[in-house]
């Protein structure tokens, strides 16, 4: 029996149910496949929905499933509202999807058209309408960008979230929205602005925000990075910025990637008069831009980047979960290095001795290198694999034994033994039955391949602690950095007021799912 599977994708594009949600729009198009399925006796074997955004199918896992499943020829057949639904994206993920259906030959059915992919004219077809919605969409796109342009141009605030100190408000009598200043956060700017104009550091002003229990909009901690993102931010002179933050596309191991980069020149980007209030004039902002320019300038620049700390970006404290830094002391208390923890002025984990810290964490590492060698010896995974084996062999019976239940309900509708609603509601509960049993065989075998590989990975940990502490002391700390990121998720860090150093090692052990 041929089996059919339905795609349901709402597009932010969608002119036709642009006021309806996506759930109601996911609706009405269920509705529209359910009759095209009804209407010519498919069996649809399953439904995917998305619901997240985006051009990449890199980015929307439901097609990412359902192509795996058409590559593999479970299906005769896929139906869609059109086949736009299926990729608007660049030429690449078009030519995949196109070959996915070519190559399994897999019908794509809409309420307009099938199209027959092993047929040459329909392929031609497929591929033509899939390069045409591309470059409907980046029509669209461009359209939606010129209306956001203008908008800002008027003086209107086009992002979702209002920045500190102001609240997202709606325009009276006309779209679009502006901000009003926050009757709390808005003199907390002020003060900012203020501090700063005096000349005190980002860090200062931090700490003194933090001291004096001023909280942010979620209610973490003030820092200094946040501190020279307010200063640097023209809303708060009354303005609007546009084009400051862009999204690059990069190419990574075959996979489209987005970054977003933002850009500090304040000349590289398009400034507007807004129609909201300034929370500091002009004058105090330009202000604060020349000393943040002058500090920028008198800051050291080193020539090259050696890097001190070889448990850099793995080393946490265990009291508040912040990250632990190295720090250096000053020429008058010999230049000693130590450790502590970044949230000092809230947290009450003790600094301590870099070199005392670094000898407790090799020590550590060497005791845990020991057990874990020992438990490899001891350990294995055969007991496990057979009985993960004998599961699946009888999850897969069961599936054969309800198939066929299926099959016999097809054939006693037929002859009229079962009526259409006693038929349907049967069909229901097989096919749930089924899927679920599907699914268990799937969670089965990845575990019986985790199981299989496991134990290959557990040992590589072995010879990667073993090269560190035997050639520790000739590495560098980039060298050493490296290897331990190999080796360790996080090492915990703590220092209480008898002095003891306590650290706690998170290997990157591989971890087992279950069924």
């Amino acid at each position: 029996m041929e089996q059919y599977v339905k795609y349901l994708r709402k597009s932010q594009f969608d002119r036709d149910y642009a006021e309806l949600s996506v759930e109601e729009t996911l609706k009405r198009h269920d509705a529209i496949l359910d009759r095209l399925a009804q209407e010519r006796g498919y069996y649809v074997a399953k439904t995917y929905q998305e619901v997240v955004s985006g051009e990449s199918i890199a980015v929307r896992p439901e097609i990412q499933k359902m192509l795996e499943e058409v590559s593999a020829g479970l299906y005769a057949g896929v139906l869609v509202v059109d086949v736009e639904r299926l990729a608007r994206g660049n030429g690449a993920d078009q030519a995949y999807i196109s070959q996915v259906f070519q190559f399994s030959g897999t019908k794509i059915i809409t309420p307009q058209k099938t199209y027959d992919p092993t047929n040459e004219f329909d392929e031609e077809y497929f591929e033509f309408g899939l390069f045409m919605s591309r470059r409907e969409y980046k029509t669209i796109n461009r359209r939606l960008i010129r209306g956001r342009d203008s908008s800002a141009a008027e003086g209107k605030y086009i992002s979702s979230i209002a920045p500190y100190g102001y609240t997202r408000v709606k325009l009276p009598d006309e779209k679009g929205y502006t901000l009003a200043p926050h009757p709390q956060e808005s003199l907390a700017i002020k003060k900012i602005f203020e501090m700063y104009l005096g000349h005190s550091g980002t860090k200062v002003i931090a700490n003194y925000l933090n001291d004096n229990n001023i909280p942010t909009r979620h209610g973490g901690l003030w820092t200094y990075s946040t501190i020279l993102q307010i200063i640097t931010n023209p809303v708060y002179m009354g303005k609007i910025r546009r084009g400051w933050s862009r999204q690059i596309k990069t190419v990574e191991h075959g996979a489209v990637k987005k970054h977003t980069r933002r850009s500090r020149d304040m000349q590289a980007y398009h400034i507007y008069d807004g129609l909201h209030p300034a929370l500091v004039s002009e004058a105090d902002f330009a202000k604060a831009q020349e000393i943040r320019d002058s500090n920028r300038s008198a800051a050291r620049v080193k020539n090259s980047f050696v890097l001190m700390n070889p448990f850099a970006g793995l080393l946490f404290c265990a009291v508040c979960g912040q990250r632990v830094a190295r720090t250096t002391l000053s020429a008058s208390r010999n230049h000693k290095a130590r450790l502590r923890c970044v949230n000092g002025r809230n947290c009450h984990n003790v600094s301590a001795d870099y070199d005392a810290v670094e000898r407790e964490i090799i020590a550590a590492l060497r005791s845990w290198l020991q057990g874990y060698k020992v438990k490899i010896d001891t350990i294995g995974y055969a007991d496990e694999i057979a009985a993960a084996t004998r599961q699946l062999q009888s999850t897969r019976q069961q599936i054969d034994r309800l198939t066929a239940q299926l099959d016999n309900a097809f054939d006693l509708v037929e002859q009229g033994v079962y009526t259409l609603q006693t038929f349907q509601t049967r069909r229901a509960k097989l096919t749930d039955s089924i899927e679920k049993a599907e699914d268990k065989c799937a969670r089965i075998e990845r575990l019986l391949s985790e199981f299989k590989t496991e134990q290959t990975a557990r040992q590589a940990l072995i010879p990667h602690t073993e090269e560190l502490l035997d050639c520790y002391d000739s590495m560098t700390n980039a060298e050493r950095n490296a290897l331990l990121k190999e080796i360790l998720e996080k090492i915990e860090y703590y220092k209480g007021a008898d002095g003891e150093i306590v650290i706690n090692l998170y290997p990157r052990l591989p971890k087992i799912g279950g069924v």
